[in-house]
C-alpha cells in the first residue's frame, strides 16, 4: 500500500522499464501505460488512456472474478492473480498481475497501480503439458519454453533422473546432453538437491506438489504429479517454471509497502508495525522505550529556493546521518515530507537524550550537496513508555507536541513530553474545540475602536476588533485565542467571518443615515496568501451591498516578504477601490524600494513606538511620517492613552490617532450614538 501520492511517480520510474506497468483510477479508468504494456498487448497508448480495462477482456473471466480485487484494494491490501487477456489482433495473452493499491492522505483509496509480468509463455507450457501427456511427451517437452523433468525409481528403489527437457535448460546454462550429471552438480547446490528430493519423495506417495526453490540466480517455481500404474506411483512428472521476474516484482511491492522510495528508511506503516511490537515486548519485559519524532527547522527555504530536487537530496543525505546515529536494534522512518520518526526499544530516558544530542551535533554539519554548502538543524520531540503513555496513539501525539515545543522554543534543540506540556496541550485541544462551536453557535462578536482626527477631534473610521465571551470561561482574550487558530487554520472561516461581518454592520449603519465611515479589518498570514484572497473580500462586497471605498484592509509588513505574491494581491484590492493600511509598521522589514511600489494608502505607527516617546522613539515616529507623506501615504498612530502622547504626535505632523485617550473598542450601538452625533 502506498500512503503518500507525492512518493507515486517515482516509484513507477523505478518499475517502468522493468515490467509492464499500468495506473487506473478509482473509477476504473486507465490513467498511464508504459511501452511495456503497449507491447504486450498490442494497443498504442492512445487507443488505451481513458479507457476501461474491459478493453482485454477476453471473456475467460467469470463475472465476479474482480470483486475481491475491489475489496482488497479499498482495505488497503495488495491484490495478486493470474490473468488472461485478449490482445488487440485477438491472441491470448497472460500476466501474472500485482496491483497495489495508492491512498489520498485521507487512507482512501485513489488509484491504484498494476506491476505485470508476462507469463504467457508458462501459461501455454503448462497447456502443452497437458496435451503432451495425450501425445509423444518429450518431442512436445523439448520445445517447452519451461523445463519438464521425469522421476522414476530404478531395480533398487532408488530415485532416479530419466528425462529433462526444455528451453529453460540453455537460459540456465544447461547443455543439451543433460545426461551428463556433472552438469548438475555445477548448478543445483548440495542443499538446493537435498531440498528437492523431498519434495519428489512425497509426490511419489502420490501427492501433488508445488514448491519454489533458488538456483544460481533463477527463481523457479516447481510443479510435481505423480503418474500411476494402478495404485502404484510409477514415475513423476514435473515442471519448473521461471519467476525470477515475478519474485523480483513481489520483492519491489514489499519494498514500497513497507519501506520509503526516497531515503530507504521505514514508511509510515511499517514504523507502525515496529511500534506495535516495542509495546507489546516491553510491556512483557517491563521495559522502557523512547519515540522520537523530528522535523527539519526552515527546510521549506530549500525547497523553495533550490528547487525540490536539492530538498529530496537533502532529505536522503538526513536519511542516512541518522542512522549512523542510533543502534542497530533501533528504527527510523521517514513519515512524509521533511518529518522522521525514530524507535527506540529498551533504552531509558537518559540514553535516548544522548541520541538527540548526537543527531543535533550530527546534523549540524553543513551538506554538501550539487557543490552547495547547505546547513540545517532539527527539532525533536520524545516520549517515553510508559510514562506518557501506553498505547502507541497517545505516545505518538505526545512525541509531535513535545517537537512542536522544541521549534517554539527556538528550534534546533529537543524536548521531552512533561506533564506541563500535556496540561498545556489539553488546554489547546480544548480551546480549539471551543472555537469550532464558537463558529457554529455565533458566539464571536465584533467590538469597533474609534479612529480620530486628532486636529477635529472627529470620529473618522473605525476598527474591528473580535471578541469572544465564552458561557463557562468568560471573556477570552484574542491574544489565546488568536495564535492557535493561525496555527490550526481556523483563522481562515473566523477571518472570513469577520470581515463580512464588519462590512454588514457598516452598511447597516449607512442605511439608518448615518454619517458614512470607513471600517479596518485586520487579516492574517494565512488569508492573505491565498491565491484568490482578493475575489473573496469581493464577494463580501457583493453581498454585504458595502462600496469598497468604506472598507479598509490592514496587513502586516511580513506579509509583504513575497514581493511578487504581494503586489499582485495588493494591485487587485486597489483595483476593486479597497484601501490597504499596513498595521505595527516599524516592527517589521520592509524593503523601502518595495514599499514604493505597494498600493498602499495609510501606515499604522506601532503602539509601542507611541507608548514611551522618547527623543529616539520621536525621532523615528519623525522618519515614518515623514517616509509616508513622502509616499502621498496617510499616517494613524495606535496606542494613544494620554494627552501628551497626541500633543507630541501632533507636533510630529501625525493627525490620525486610536487609543484609550478617545475611546475603547465600542459595541455596534454605542458606534451608532457616536456617529449621529457627528
Amino acid at each position: 500500500m502506498l500512503n503518500h501520492l507525492h512518493d507515486f511517480s517515482s516509484i513507477v520510474r523505478a518499475l517502468d522499464q522493468r515490467f509492464s506497468i499500468s495506473v487506473t483510477g478509482r473509477d476504473g479508468i486507465i490513467l498511464y501505460v508504459n511501452d511495456r504494456f503497449c507491447t504486450l498487448c498490442k494497443y498504442e497508448q492512445e487507443e488505451i488512456i481513458g479507457q476501461k480495462h474491459s478493453l482485454f477482456d477476453s471473456g475467460m473471466h467469470p463475472d465476479d472474478y474482480f470483486d475481491e480485487m475491489w475489496h482488497m484494494l479499498e482495505r488497503g491490501q495488495v491484490w495478486q492473480s493470474e490473468l488472461h487477456n485478449r490482445a488487440k489482433d485477438g491472441s491470448i495473452y497472460s500476466i501474472h498481475a500485482t496491483v497495489v493499491p495508492i491512498q489520498d492522505k485521507n487512507g482512501r483509496l485513489a488509484k491504484f497501480l498494476s506491476i505485470d509480468v508476462d507469463i504467457t509463455d508458462k501459461v501455454q507450457a503448462e497447456s502443452a503439458l497437458k496435451q503432451a501427456l495425450k501425445n509423444e511427451f518429450q518431442t512436445t517437452a523439448r520445445h517447452l519454453q519451461n523445463a519438464v523433468f521425469k522421476y522414476r525409481k530404478n531395480e533398487d528403489g532408488q530415485i532416479v533422473l530419466t528425462m529433462l527437457e526444455g528451453k529453460l535448460l540453455e537460459k540456465m546454462g544447461l547443455a543439451a546432453d543433460w545426461s551428463d550429471k556433472s552438469q548438475l552438480r555445477d548448478i543445483v547446490s548440495k542443499q538446493a538437491s537435498t531440498y528437492i528430493s523431498g519434495y519428489v519423495e512425497r509426490a511419489f506417495t502420490g501427492e501433488q506438489v508445488n514448491f519454489e526453490v533458488n538456483i544460481l540466480h533463477f527463481s523457479l517455481l516447481v510443479h510435481l504429479s505423480p503418474l500411476f500404474e494402478g495404485e502404484k506411483v510409477a514415475e513423476v512428472i514435473g515442471t519448473a517454471t521461471d519467476i525470477t521476474e515475478r519474485k523480483e516484482t513481489e520483492r519491489q511491492v514489499q519494498k514500497m509497502a513497507h519501506y520509503d522510495d526516497l531515503t530507504g528508511l521505514a514508511n509510515r506503516r511499517q514504523f507502525q508495525k515496529k511500534l506495535d511490537e516495542a509495546l507489546s515486548s516491553s510491556s512483557r519485559y517491563n521495559q522502557s522505550f523512547a519515540l522520537m519524532f523530528l522535523d527539519l527547522d526552515r527546510f521549506k527555504n530549500v525547497n523553495d529556493t533550490l528547487g525540490h530536487n536539492t530538498g529530496d537530496l537533502l532529505l536522503s543525505k538526513v536519511a542516512a546521518r541518522l542512522q549512523n546515529c542510533i543502534r542497530g536494534t533501533d528504527t527510523a522512518a521517514r513519515l512524509g515530507g521533511d518529518e522522521y520518526a525514530i524507535l527506540l526499544p529498551a533504552i531509558s530516558r537518559e540514553s535516548a537524550q544522548r541520541i538527540a544530542e548526537r543527531i543535533q551535533e550530527e546534523l549540524s554539519h553543513c551538506f554538501l550537496i550539487e557543490n552547495l554548502d547547505i546547513f540545517i538543524s532539527t527539532s525533536i520531540g520524545i516520549s517515553m513508555f510508559p510514562e506518557d503513555g501506553l498505547d502507541a496513539e497517545t505516545l505518538i501525539r505526545a512525541a509531535d507536541a513535545a517537537m512542536y515545543f522544541a521549534k517554539e522554543s527556538g528550534k534546533n534543540t529537543y524536548r521531552f513530553f512533561t506533564t506541563d506540556l500535556h496540561r498545556d496541550m489539553s488546554n489547546k485541544m480544548m480551546l480549539e474545540r471551543e472555537m469550532h462551536r464558537a463558529l457554529e453557535e455565533k458566539l464571536f462578536h465584533l467590538y469597533y475602536q474609534p479612529q480620530i482626527d486628532m486636529g477635529t477631534n472627529q470620529l473618522i473610521g473605525v476598527e474591528a476588533l473580535i471578541r469572544w465571551n465564552h458561557p463557562k470561561m468568560g471573556s477570552v482574550s484574542p491574544a489565546e485565542f488568536i495564535p492557535l487558530a493561525e496555527e490550526t487554520g481556523l483563522i481562515l472561516p473566523i477571518g472570513t467571518w469577520v470581515m463580512e461581518t464588519a462590512c454588514a454592520q457598516n452598511k447597516a449603519w449607512q442605511e439608518a443615515g448615518l454619517p458614512p465611515v470607513c471600517v479596518s479589518v485586520n487579516v492574517s498570514l494565512r488569508q492573505f496568501m491565498q491565491v484568490d484572497f482578493a475575489e473573496q473580500v469581493e464577494r463580501i462586497l457583493e453581498r454585504t451591498g458595502l462600496s469598497p471605498e468604506w472598507l479598509t484592509i490592514e496587513i502586516t509588513e511580513s506579509m509583504t516578504a513575497d514581493v511578487a505574491h504581494a503586489l499582485q494581491i495588493l494591485d487587485r484590492l486597489r483595483s476593486i477601490g479597497i484601501q490597504v493600511s499596513i498595521d505595527d509598521f516599524g516592527t517589521g522589514y520592509s524593503s523601502l524600494s518595495y514599499l514604493s511600489r505597494f498600493p498602499i494608502t495609510k501606515l499604522k505607527i506601532d503602539q509601542s513606538f507611541v507608548r514611551d516617546l522618547t527623543e529616539n522613539r520621536q525621532a523615528i515616529v519623525k522618519a515614518i511620517i515623514d517616509l509616508a507623506q513622502n509616499l502621498n501615504l496617510k499616517v494613524i498612530a495606535e496606542g494613544v492613552e494620554s494627552n501628551e502622547q497626541a500633543k507630541l504626535l501632533l507636533a510630529l505632523n501625525c493627525t490620525e490617532a486610536q487609543g484609550y485617550l478617545y475611546a475603547k473598542p465600542l459595541s455596534p450601538e454605542e458606534i451608532e450614538k457616536r456617529l449621529s452625533k457627528c
